[in-house]
């Protein structure tokens, strides 16, 4: 008969992986430690961790603050790559119309429309997007397709907002970028912090100290 077989579980540990789950877990240690001053460790006091996890949670509230406005950027840039692929689908009418379908692909490249895959489009990176716009507006005027539904007042504005879309979201990824790399400078202090004070519940209670750490807070049962 073969070896049983065995699967592998994971079994939560004594620091939570969620971000929100540790800074909970700090502000209980934190009040905890206080009101133990007998136990210590001498390379952070408890004042230290109690500032250490105040400034974790507020890095972390202004993290998930500031990237919330992204997902309202990125649902306007999607509904405008949306518009502009509909005005490219109409230039690719005009064009069509004015120089005969056999001529018309010849064109395009004026357009910033280039054979991708199995049709001709324009570039889906952001960047490349962005920087087509502006060709588009010029072959409008330049082909006479200017007072068309998406002639220049389309193009000129889609190419201004887009422009002004993709900065918005290029600033707030650069700030949401610091304020994770600072909150996770904390997380790594607030990590070393906990699993220390654990072993000095287990030296100081060498019987109880299950129960003790989880009056601490560690209850890893609930991250």
């Amino acid at each position: 008969m073969g070896a049983a077989l065995t699967k592998n579980v994971k079994k939560a540990g004594n620091i939570p992986a969620k971000d929100a789950d540790l800074g909970n877990l700090g502000l209980n240690v934190a009040n905890h430690w206080k009101t133990n001053p007998q136990l210590t460790l001498l390379w952070i006091t408890s004042a230290q961790h109690e500032t250490n996890v105040t400034s974790y949670n507020a890095s972390l509230l202004e993290r998930n603050s500031t990237g919330g406005g992204r997902g309202e950027i990125s649902k306007k840039l999607s509904a405008l790559d949306r518009e502009i692929d509909l005005g490219i689908s109409a230039i690719k009418g005009y064009l069509v119309y004015k120089y005969e379908k056999n001529q018309a692909p010849s064109y395009y490249p004026q357009f910033g429309i280039a054979y991708k895959g199995k049709t001709f489009l324009l570039p889906r990176d952001r960047s490349k997007r962005k920087a087509a716009l502006p060709l588009i507006v010029a072959a409008i005027a330049q082909h006479g397709f200017g007072n068309e539904k998406y002639g220049t007042a389309f193009w000129q504005a889609t190419a201004a907002d887009y422009a002004t879309l993709l900065g918005q979201a290029s600033a707030v990824d650069g700030t949401v970028a610091v304020k994770v790399s600072a909150k996770n400078e904390l997380r790594k202090t607030l990590v070393k912090t906990h699993n220390a004070l654990i072993n000095l519940l287990k030296a100081n209670y060498p019987d109880t100290w299950k129960s003790v750490i989880r009056e601490w807070g560690f209850q890893k049962e609930k991250y």
